[in-house]
């Protein structure tokens, strides 16, 4: 009994001084504890409501009412598009279009893609002269703010790639 005891000793001590290397992944559980995610009832530090927005440089403010919604989007039309509509910029609002826009709005931005058709409400057609009419400032506080079923995209595309998804659908879609 007393070799048992003396082995386990040993071997006790041998881990305790490192000379059994310990595996990174034990416990495993810290690693999900651990993490630097916001924990239940822990509040996230907020920024300075004055302070200059530092995620993709945005600069046009979210509305805080409908009221503020419905008037920054009026506001939005005088909002010059600084992106020329050349190739290069159709091209790159293409590829933006069909990750981000193509599964609810369709290949032809007819409102019919896949995704938007299981919508209670349907997705705008972009080919349609009410948005073909809009000012490309419109369009673009469209894309950043979402509307009644569309998702916002301030976050998901940077602002100066937004204008290239305006070009696409001014001088591409709604040429079709």
């Amino acid at each position: 009994m007393k070799r048992p005891a003396a082995m386990l000793f040993i071997a006790g001590l041998a881990m305790a001084m490192g000379v059994v290397p310990r595996s990174s992944a034990l416990p495993w559980d810290e690693d999900m504890r651990d993490q630097p995610s916001v924990k239940p009832q822990e509040s996230e530090v907020r920024t300075n409501a004055s302070s200059v927005p530092t995620k993709n440089k945005e600069t046009i403010p979210t509305p805080a009412s409908i009221g503020d919604l419905v008037l920054a989007r009026l506001a939005a039309g005088e909002l010059e598009n600084p992106v020329w509509a050349r190739p290069e910029s159709l091209a790159l609002g293409r590829s933006l279009y069909e990750v981000h826009c193509q599964t609810c709005h369709g290949d032809q931005g007819r409102g019919d893609g896949l995704v938007g058709l299981k919508f209670a409400v349907a997705p705008m057609d972009l080919t349609m002269d009410y948005v073909q009419h809009q000012p490309d400032g419109q369009i673009f506080f469209t894309i950043t703010h979402g509307s009644i079923a569309m998702p916002f995209y301030r976050d998901a595309i940077p602002e100066d790639e937004r204008w290239h998804v305006v070009n696409y659908i001014k001088h591409v879609l709604g040429q079709k």
